[in-house]
């Protein structure tokens, strides 16, 4: 397979080979999470303003920082959903980078073919009444591409039955759970929090794959087309981006 029909692993490599020397050289956990916060709040800006938005800008080096005419949220939040999606995952999947977490993974772990919570398909939560998580089996249908997983998640939690509204607030929601997560985990240095992080990590990822299924864009292809094996802002294959 070639880019973009390669696995969510292939595309958090490729984040890696563009990204993981300067973000280990620059950027703390906190400051990738920071990252990660305010490109998908500019994405849910888009949502509450009704602009779907490009998937690429024309922004270089020549407007950051010191010749910047106007503020970082004048620019990207003029952008709409797509662009701020989209580097938001690029953020998130640096994150991932950093704390060695297996994004694949831990999303089939989490959702196996299955909604993780009433362990159906369709998604049925809103008739289930056990008020527990039900324990879900793994299922032999893994996806293969980053694209398929999309598909998956589209059939899991189908676009039609909620509005995008809805699936912005939930993506902003798991956001914050992921928060909470990783500074519990960094506060304690507990093997508990960590595991917690994790299944934190997927259901972010679920949230995100659900916005851009009500959106109805192929992601992969946006991604690969905004960071085509390089930096979207400097265009090298190793980032030598003095700030963004």
């Amino acid at each position: 397979m070639a880019f973009p029909n390669e696995s969510i692993s292939k595309f958090q490599q490729m984040i890696w080979d563009i990204y993981g020397v300067p973000d280990n050289r620059l950027y703390s956990n906190w400051d990738l999470l920071s990252n990660l916060e305010r490109f998908t709040m500019w994405s849910l800006k888009g949502i509450r303003k009704g602009k779907i938005g490009e998937i690429k800008i024309n922004i270089n080096q020549t407007n950051l920082p010191e010749n910047i005419t106007e503020s970082y949220s004048d620019i990207f939040s003029k952008t709409g959903i797509k662009f701020n999606l989209l580097v938001s995952f690029a953020w998130f999947l640096a994150l991932t980078n950093r704390l060695h977490i297996d994004l694949e993974n831990q999303v089939w772990q989490r959702f196996p073919n299955l909604c993780s919570y009433c362990g159906q398909k369709p998604c049925n939560c809103t008739q289930w009444k056990e008020g527990k998580i039900k324990k879900v089996i793994l299922s032999n249908q893994r996806p293969k591409t980053l694209s398929e997983f999309q598909i998956m998640f589209k059939e899991i939690y189908p676009p039609q039955n909620r509005t995008l509204e809805h699936a912005g607030v939930h993506l902003a929601e798991e956001l914050g759970e992921l928060s909470e997560a990783l500074h519990l985990f960094q506060g304690t240095h507990k093997k508990k929090y960590f595991n917690q992080l994790e299944k934190e990590i997927a259901d972010y990822f679920s949230c995100l794959m659900g916005v851009a299924n009500s959106v109805d864009f192929d992601f992969a292809q946006s991604f690969y087309q905004l960071f085509p094996e390089k930096c979207h802002v400097c265009n090298q294959k190793v980032c030598v981006c003095n700030f963004f």
